[in-house]
């Protein structure tokens, strides 16, 4: 969620803010995909296009589809019973299609804006919910990356880096439980440690705290708690699913590993600042992912980078059409709301 703004632009954002972020965006973006192609050979990207098994992409926009359907699941539980599963999907949807396209990632309000719009849900606890959802994929991604890693190499740094991510993910989890079961221990520590920071605004800092706690209402109740951790686990499974489509139509002999790697460090890459959509980030990562510790061509890395890529981009953009069409939304109407919800906070 974005801090309220003083001075906010005609679309929520202060224009200087608007444009150098856009800026930082754009740049980081056209860097990494300068790292993604370089040394590439154009006539062994050909051929490692020729021999592709495009049968392969049929079962991966299965498991991109299971994905989506997974995180339905899991909002669901976190908005409760005025959400239907419909609902959950189609707005989901939506959001991945504000990401693609605009900057700012505006897809979380605009999924906040989207599912609140006809009362039953507040905007507010919907927007919290988001917020919980990113930090239980970021938990997820850890504790994959720290299961995946040992495998990776036989260096003993790996196997080290493994377990420490490992403790650091299960520990964080260990927190957000706690804190879901007694909020006003963690608002006190953090009202103490606001009030000895200067020129910190921390009534504000204390009402995000707050609404994060509202995300984090459904860990109070263990059956929805268990569903949340079961639900988050599975989208990213399935993700590691995708990836060894994918790989199977690009890559001889692929790896769970290799798939299970590639998903944890594309699923960190995504934090980087980037353009719309993670355009050159995720390439530039995904290649070195699959080149550097599993020795794939650079061709091949390059190719499976773009292929996936695009084909998430394509299904994803598509289903987000389809969901502005089922709640007669337009593509303007939630841009502007969206811009407007992440300006106040």
């Amino acid at each position: 969620m974005r801090e309220s703004l003083p001075i906010a632009g005609p679309d929520g954002i202060i224009p200087g803010v608007r444009k150098r972020t856009v800026f930082i965006g754009i740049v980081i973006s056209l860097v990494s995909l300068v790292l993604a192609l370089v040394g590439v050979e154009w006539q062994r990207t050909a051929e490692a296009l020729s021999r592709a098994d495009w049968r392969y992409l049929l079962p991966g926009g299965v498991a991109i589809l299971s994905y989506l359907l997974a995180r339905a699941f899991r909002w669901r539980i976190l908005l409760g019973s005025a959400a239907s599963l419909g609902d959950a999907f189609s707005v989901i949807n939506i959001g991945y299609l504000i990401n693609n396209v605009l900057p700012f990632r505006l897809g979380d309000p605009a999924r906040a804006v989207a599912i609140g719009m006809d009362g039953r849900i507040k905007i507010s606890a919907a927007l919290s919910t988001v917020v919980v959802e990113r930090v239980f994929d970021m938990l997820t991604v850890v504790l994959l990356l720290a299961v995946t890693v040992p495998f990776v190499g036989e260096a003993g740094w790996t196997r080290r880096a493994g377990l420490v991510g490992g403790g650091l993910g299960l520990g964080m989890l260990a927190v957000l439980v706690a804190l879901a079961i007694r909020p006003g221990w963690g608002r006190s520590i953090a009202d103490w440690a606001l009030q000895r920071v200067p020129s910190v605004d921390g009534e504000r800092w204390l009402q995000r705290y707050d609404g994060l706690m509202e995300g984090l209402g459904a860990l109070r109740s263990p059956r929805r708690a268990v569903g949340v951790m079961a639900w988050s686990m599975a989208t990213w499974a399935l993700t590691v699913g995708f990836y060894v489509m994918v790989l199977l139509a690009f890559v001889d002999q692929p790896t769970v590993v290799e798939a299970s790697f590639l998903t944890a460090t594309t699923g960190l890459g995504m934090a980087v600042p980037s353009s719309p959509g993670a355009m050159g980030v995720f390439h530039s990562i995904a290649r070195y992912a699959l080149e550097l510790p599993f020795g794939v061509p650079v061709e091949t890395a390059v190719v499976v980078a773009f292929a996936s890529h695009t084909f998430q981009y394509v299904v994803m953009c598509l289903l987000g059409v389809i969901g502005l069409v089922q709640r007669n939304l337009s593509f303007a109407q939630i841009r502007a709301d969206a811009a407007s919800t992440a300006a106040r906070g």
